[in-house]
């Protein structure tokens, strides 16, 4: 994919640096360019004969109080007609004394954003399987009529509003060096699912076990086989799962501003600056818990408890292009860049066991299912990454001030952790609660893998200059 963006990068840039194929115009502080100026006739060159000096004009007497006239602001033809040229109109070349374009020194707007991410993979986290199954094989992956109820696909994949601010400034009067800043951020991506019985169907929550139960409460560690633990068996337990996934993104770079080439109605300009993004994933994983009468736990209550979160920080150098042109009052701007820089990761594990017998007597333990003491706990990770984007917006200019757009971005990350990343599904089950052995190599681990991650979108904007 990064390979595509390079290319189509490369042949934005050639269209661009086309456009551009004029030399630079003057710049001077003797007037200001409109936003829109009409193509006036070319007037044919007269030879005029020589006259003696003109008499300086004898200036007015104003009069204390007198209401002074106003007088109209006229633009240069010179200036008009390179407008004109500029904006594809048919027009006699000639030397501009303007600005490049578009007018005003300082720009705020602001963007509602319409766009999806990149999902979270989750592996099966609830399972059922038909009436009658065997416990050994009841809900285990592979088994005899296992179905997935809960993971086993991409999550926060929906499309989702966000809102994005941004500004600049021009430094200098020909508006060829200046600065720009911008922050964005999606609402939260939030999916529940909920799986229960009342003891009539069989769920279960998979997981590939590393040991064996022996008669006498003992472990032996075996070649790992696929194991479930129960929320819902027939004259054993009733229960429910609850799997809470939730994602959010946001954004903020500064970028110094160089034009390259420019005209009345186009510019070229190379970006540098800072880049950051955030990407935050939770997984909360709940199963509710009550022993059947006639069970080995009758009336006894449990709570299992599984949490993941990370968390994503890329700071990096950012380096790319903008580029602009205005068509009378409508204007195209595409933007490409390419930030290097490192992304920092965070992940928090933790997990609890909540035992109620039926006297009612309470015991807490740390582990649930996939979050045990092996992995439990807060890691720190480093990794180089990539992000590029490319941005468009189509658009029109109601005033000098005033522009109104609708754009499209494209962001891509190539390494971040996410929840569905970290969980590792081998268990050793002497570790579950209430432990009492732990025997054999301890799973699960913390070994996170990385992939990448996307968004896209349109932006619905409005930008004042002045």
């Amino acid at each position: 994919m990064l390979r595509v963006y390079l290319g189509t990068l490369a042949a934005a840039l050639g269209v661009a640096t086309g456009a551009f194929a004029q030399p630079a115009v003057p710049i001077s502080n003797k007037s200001v360019r409109p936003a829109f100026v009409p193509a006036k006739p070319a007037q044919p060159i007269q030879q005029v004969k020589s006259e003696p000096a003109p008499v300086p004009a004898v200036p007015p007497v104003v009069v204390p109080g007198a209401a002074p006239t106003a007088q109209p602001i006229t633009l240069p033809p010179s200036c008009a007609a390179d407008v004109a040229a500029a904006c594809g109109e048919a027009a006699p070349a000639g030397a501009c004394d303007c600005l490049c374009g578009p007018p005003g020194r300082v720009w705020l707007g602001a963007e509602y954003l319409l766009w999806t991410t990149s999902g979270n993979s989750l592996p099966p986290l609830a399972t059922s399987a038909p009436a009658g199954t065997a416990r050994g094989v009841a809900g285990t992956i592979g088994g005899p009529g296992t179905s997935t109820l809960i993971g086993g696909r991409d999550y926060n994949t929906d499309w989702r509003s966000g809102f994005r601010v941004y500004g600049g400034l021009w430094i200098d009067q020909g508006q060829r060096f200046g600065v720009s800043g911008d922050y964005f951020f999606l609402g939260n991506s939030t999916t529940r699912e909920v799986a229960g019985s009342d003891g009539s169907r069989i769920i279960t929550r998979p997981f590939t076990n590393t040991v064996v139960r022996n008669a006498d409460g003992t472990f032996t560690a075996v070649t790992p086989f696929p194991d479930t633990q129960l929320v819902s068996f027939p004259n054993v337990l009733a229960g429910q799962v609850a799997v809470t996934t939730q994602s959010e993104f946001t954004g903020a770079g500064v970028n110094g501003i160089v034009n390259l080439c420019c005209s009345p109605c186009g510019r070229l300009d190379f970006l540098i600056g800072y880049r950051y993004l955030n990407l935050n994933d939770t997984l909360y994983i709940r199963e509710d818990l009550r022993g059947l009468p006639g069970s080995a736990n009758a009336n006894a209550a449990f709570v299992v408890e599984d949490r993941f979160r990370t968390e994503n920080h890329f700071h990096g150098v950012n380096l790319g292009l903008s580029w602009e042109r205005r068509f009378s009052n409508f204007f195209v701007n595409v933007l490409g860049s390419v930030a290097l820089g490192n992304t920092r990761t965070i992940v928090d594990i933790d997990g609890a066991t909540t035992i109620t017998d039926a006297a009612g007597n309470t015991q807490r333990f740390t582990g649930g299912l996939l979050a045990q003491p092996s992995n439990i706990g807060r890691y720190e990770l480093n990794r180089f990454a990539v992000v590029p984007e490319v941005g468009a917006r189509l658009g029109v200019q109601l005033t000098d001030a005033l522009r109104v757009y609708v754009g499209y971005n494209f962001i891509y990350w190539s390494d971040v952790v996410r929840t569905g990343g970290v969980i590792d599904t081998r268990v050793n089950a002497s570790q579950l609660p209430p432990r009492t052995n732990v025997t054999g190599a301890l799973f699960p681990r913390f070994e996170p893998r990385y992939t990448d991650f996307w968004a896209h979108g349109v932006s619905f904007g409005v930008q004042l200059r002045y």
